[in-house]
């Protein structure tokens, strides 16, 4: 039931900050209540006045000079937050929505599988709706792949689309890897093409997933032989690099 609030969502941001300030109010005007007396003295005796109004004063003064500083706390520990976590917000409002895919020739050492052999595997395995599906293999002219890239963008993915108008991009990648049974997924880097990419360990942690997501596309490279997140980050890094380009391009 968790999974299913988008804790970087615009709405949850708005929330929380709504009931911080809530609670830090409650907390003021509880404050303000029970040191009621404390802030007001009363002189028993008529020599006794200006040092109580003095005393009243400080106390007053103190009591808002709290108050400031748990504010000023209170707003510095939400920023620095933000500043530490995702994205917050729709996916689709964090950049370019009209990303294109071109599947490359070759890269890193990998060579683009292609007629039969391409058709074969395909069959075995179609790709998602809205997603397109390429194998590669270290050899050239080779028929059994190394690696897997698979990719969508708006334009092949209405659906996919729709997601990123109403989700943060760290839902979307929650969403993909509780499918993908991938529990120690971490961000890597994802290049200049922004947005967020992140690998994991698949179930039986014989290779990694890496995945990443902007507001016009997504990718997934998951190869034989790298079983280290960094080291798989940095080659899903390369594919991306070499596929993904920004501005209206003939895919």
């Amino acid at each position: 039931m968790l999974l299913t609030i988008d804790t970087h969502s615009t709405a949850y941001l708005n929330g929380r900050i709504v009931g911080q300030i809530i609670v830090l109010a409650a907390g003021i005007a509880l404050a303000w209540v029970l040191t009621r007396k404390w802030r007001n003295p009363v002189a028993l005796m008529p020599a006794d006045l200006p040092r109580v109004t003095v005393a009243r004063k400080r106390r007053r003064l103190l009591l808002v000079l709290i108050t400031a500083a748990a504010c000023a706390l209170s707003a510095t520990e939400l920023i620095l937050d933000l500043r530490r976590e995702s994205p917050y917000g729709a996916a689709a409002s964090t950049g370019p929505t009209d990303r294109t895919v071109d599947a490359p020739d070759t890269v890193a050492g990998y060579h683009l599988i292609t007629g039969e052999a391409a058709a074969r595997l395909i069959a075995k395995r179609p790709a998602r709706t809205g997603e397109h599906l390429w194998y590669y293999s270290t050899t050239p002219g080779a028929t059994e792949p190394n690696l897997i890239f698979t990719a969508s963008t708006n334009a092949w993915d209405p659906a996919g689309a729709a997601e990123k108008a109403k989700h943060s991009l760290d839902q979307l990648f929650t969403d993909f890897f509780a499918g993908a049974k991938v529990e120690d997924a971490e961000d890597v880097d994802p290049g200049p093409l922004g947005g967020l990419m992140r690998c994991g360990h698949s179930q039986n942690g014989n290779f990694v997933i890496c995945r990443w997501e902007d507001a016009g596309a997504a990718g997934t490279v998951v190869a034989a032989d790298a079983t280290g997140i960094q080291e798989a980050g940095a080659l899903a890094l390369q594919f991306r690099n070499a596929a993904e380009h920004s501005g209206a391009r003939s895919s």
